[in-house]
């Protein structure tokens, strides 16, 4: 299946790059964030970071997103800029979480980004493009294309679906103007690589910081349902948490009743992409987090030469 699988995203890549697909053009840059792997790359963090970087620089950044798991069709608007305009059901988590970190950025889901960027761009809403997720979109014309990488993942070696985790093969990185990888084995890649730190910003209950020597000694469940949840767990390990109890969700999970009850713990702490799901079914902890590159100053140097 996999030999199937390497076939069939060959062949879709060289219909792409000899012009027999068709690639659309939005009226205003387009800066892709995307990944070869699936989750647990820190696409999210990175959006964010170049989001707010990028408007603080005069721009007014739009991210697209696909809006993976939402329960709502067509092209939603989730924020203007001022926040999100839309539960999180119809947004999926990771763009309402987006919505809700960044200020004076838009958010637009829609299956078809070009379609989304449109609708966008008739809305006024900004003046570049931030795609998420969007290595694989090949229908979008993008002027900057950055690949996020766990360098463990890369370093064992390429699995493609259905029996791994690979999206695409190495050789696609090619495509890639750039690679923000992650803390871990030093890599050797044929595009430049910009190394990204996440940073702890902390434990917060809703938007309130809450000091993690105030839970020594107290029954914690630690819970996640994220691609890695093992790097949430070692996370609130490095804050001098230690949970009683760790469990681990599939990426995107929407959590049930019963699963809430059986949770248990004297506190129960999150991802902040898990909170969203939760407000108003409970209290509940949440560790926010945000990427961090030494060498943002040179990434950004190569998105504006590539958007001139």
């Amino acid at each position: 299946m996999s030999r199937a699988f390497r076939f069939l995203v060959n062949a879709r890549d060289a219909l792409y790059r000899n012009g027999f697909f068709p690639t659309h053009r939005l009226p205003h840059p387009v800066i892709s964030v995307g990944n070869i792997t699936v989750g647990g790359t820190g696409k999210t963090p990175l959006v964010v970071l170049l989001a707010e970087r990028l408007r603080d620089e005069g721009y007014r950044p739009i991210v697209l997103s696909r809006g993976y798991k939402r329960k709502s069709s067509g092209i939603v608007i989730v924020s203007a800029g001022q926040g999100p305009l839309v539960p999180w059901q119809r947004a999926g988590d990771e763009p309402y979480l987006i919505a809700r970190r960044t200020r004076g950025v838009a958010v637009v889901v829609g299956a078809d980004r070009y379609a989304a960027g449109l609708m966008a761009t008739e809305q006024k809403l900004g003046n570049l493009f931030i795609l998420d997720d969007g290595f694989q979109h090949r229908r979008l014309f993008r002027n900057v294309d950055l690949v996020t990488i766990d360098p463990t993942e890369w370093t064992a070696g390429e699995k493609l679906f259905p029996y791994g985790r690979w999206r695409e093969p190495q050789e696609a990185l090619l495509r890639a103007d750039a690679a923000v990888v992650q803390t871990g084995p030093l890599l050797t890649l044929p595009i430049p690589i910009f190394r990204v730190e996440t940073v702890l910003d902390g434990l917060y209950e809703n938007n309130e910081p809450v000091r993690a020597d105030s839970l020594r000694n107290a029954a914690i469940t630690a819970f996640a349902g994220i691609a890695k949840p093992q790097r949430f767990f070692s996370a609130l390990e490095s804050l001098g948490v230690t949970p009683t109890k760790r469990i681990g969700f599939r990426d995107h999970h929407s959590y049930s009743p019963q699963e809430l009850a059986d949770l248990g713990g004297e506190f129960r702490i999150t991802t902040e992409k898990d909170a969203i799901k939760l407000e108003g079914r409970g209290t509940f902890l949440h560790l926010r987090i945000s990427a961090r590159i030494p060498d943002l100053d040179a990434l950004l140097t190569l998105i504006r030469k590539k958007i001139a």
